[in-house]
């Protein structure tokens, strides 16, 4: 990727994919497969920018079949011993190639250490100023250091969730919202922030202190 070039990096992981999860613009993406996620791309017809992973949860002798097909598609191959899961080593490619918004995609499904997992991703993003979020069907998650806003029209189905990642979150207020705080403590233990909804045209987020994780879901 050419220096300036911002483009929105997309990194198919080895989780859950359903349908219809393609970039709308290729020309303005970077692509990345970790693993499996390429068999998912391989079926839709899209040929990655790159490819990483050990490829131990990948058919077996997919990928050799792979780099016959696209010899010109670079793959960084690893070993199963490694520092990072598959999923981190695709989204700090996309970070290094210079994306400034990471989305996930197959980060959640079955396997809840990896989920876990890509949530400690996604603060990684949040760490060196990228902007992330871990997309499915049915939830779409975010986290954040500095106050925002959700617009009822684009939000991702109907329920929004915040939790207190890391730490307490301090002078939380809600404004929008069915259920509003104003200057509230929201503790790093329990449910409390769990399926408000967004009574007006938009949702307002701020806090003094802490990180929230966000999930935006539906049925």
């Amino acid at each position: 990727m050419r220096t300036g070039e911002a483009k929105t990096g997309y990194v198919y992981c080895g989780g859950t994919i359903g349908e219809g999860f393609l970039p709308e613009d290729r020309k303005s993406s970077y692509i990345v497969a970790a693993d499996r996620g390429l068999v998912y791309l391989e079926r839709h017809g899209i040929v990655p920018d790159l490819i990483v992973g050990d490829f131990d949860s990948s058919p077996e002798g997919f990928i050799d079949g792979y780099r016959s097909e696209h010899p010109e598609t670079e793959v960084r191959e690893f070993d199963p011993e490694k520092d990072y899961t598959d999923s981190e080593i695709g989204v700090r490619a996309a970070v290094k190639a210079g994306c400034r918004k990471v989305t996930m995609i197959g980060a959640t499904g079955t396997r809840l250490d990896h989920v876990l997992g890509n949530l400690q991703v996604l603060a990684y993003l949040e760490s060196v100023g990228v902007s992330g979020e871990i997309i499915d069907a049915h939830n779409r998650i975010t986290i954040h250091r500095r106050s925002f806003t959700i617009r009822k029209d684009s939000q991702w189905g109907k329920y929004v969730s915040l939790f207190a990642y890391g730490g307490d979150v301090k002078g939380l207020t809600l404004r929008g919202f069915h259920y509003t705080v104003t200057d509230f403590t929201l503790s790093s233990v329990g449910s409390r922030a769990v399926s408000n909804e967004i009574d007006d045209e938009e949702g307002g987020i701020s806090f003094t202190d802490g990180t929230l994780l966000v999930v935006e879901s539906k049925d």
